[in-house]
């Protein structure tokens, strides 16, 4: 099986114009999404769908999904808006909560989608009516899970990306650790470049972004900085109990060609 990622997207509405076009940006990803062979299940999009999570900034954030030929599994990002984002995409399976969480199964894959957000700040939070909602799924998958959610639950090493925080981290990473011979895969977003480390024995990885990137710059005192990097999405191969990630990378002028070599 193989699952699409696509994350922070940004998406500006029809008259605006960020660091790069967003938009655009969006519209390359669905159509390569579209283009993969073979085709992958489904997308998970890990947040940060809109740049402010304004009506007008879901309308052309449904429209540009809308041409994708496989289905589409959005999270909460920091950026986005609870309500809009429940409106503008009602066949997910959210979860009769506060939080805008969902669980989805795929096979014998469970694959849970854990709103990390706290309205009105950047920052993450695990509290205890997500820490029982996500027990309960984890105990009731009966295979492998894959389990994403906006914000990493580590810390990445750029400070000023490091500093709005994680609410209840520890007993997330406790759950985690207690069912990390179950969990394949955590899929995050949030850090708008991609990562890769464990999280309490299991593969933790975040997803590029579909706009600007952030600067890679671990110095302590580093200030806030974002660079034009190539953007994409990722796909996850899930083979087994085994879970191997390619990047693809859109909009850069290049075409693949056959080298020659003999």
């Amino acid at each position: 099986m193989i699952i699409a990622q696509l994350s922070d997207t940004h998406v500006l509405e029809r008259d605006e114009q960020g660091f790069v076009d967003n938009n655009a940006s969006l519209a390359s990803i669905v159509a390569s999404i579209n283009a993969e062979d073979p085709r992958p299940e489904f997308v998970v999009a890990t947040g940060d769908l809109t740049n402010w999570g304004f009506p007008g900034q879901y309308e052309v954030l449904a429209e540009l999904l809308a041409g994708l030929e496989i289905r589409v599994l959005p999270l909460m990002g920091n950026h986005d808006d609870r309500t809009l984002t429940k409106r503008t995409f009602p066949d997910v399976p959210w979860v009769d909560a506060d939080h805008a969480s969902w669980v989805t199964t795929n096979g014998d894959v469970t694959v849970i989608g854990l709103d990390s957000t706290d309205p009105g700040t950047h920052g993450a939070v695990f509290d205890e009516e997500r820490s029982a909602w996500l027990e309960a799924c984890l105990r009731s998958a009966a295979g492998p899970v894959i389990l994403a959610l906006h914000h990493p639950p580590f810390t990445t090493g750029v400070d000023w990306m490091d500093s709005s925080g994680f609410e209840g981290l520890a007993a997330l990473r406790r759950l985690i650790a207690d069912n990390s011979t179950k969990i394949l895969r955590i899929l995050c977003g949030h850090f708008h470049r991609p990562v890769v480390t464990t999280v309490e024995g299991v593969t933790t990885s975040v997803c590029l972004a579909g706009t600007y990137h952030v600067a890679l710059d671990l110095r302590p005192d580093a200030g806030r900085s974002i660079i034009r990097d190539p953007r994409g999405y990722q796909l996850h191969l899930l083979d087994g109990r085994s879970v191997v990630t390619h990047t693809r990378y859109v909009d850069t002028g290049e075409t693949a060609f056959d080298p020659g070599w003999t």
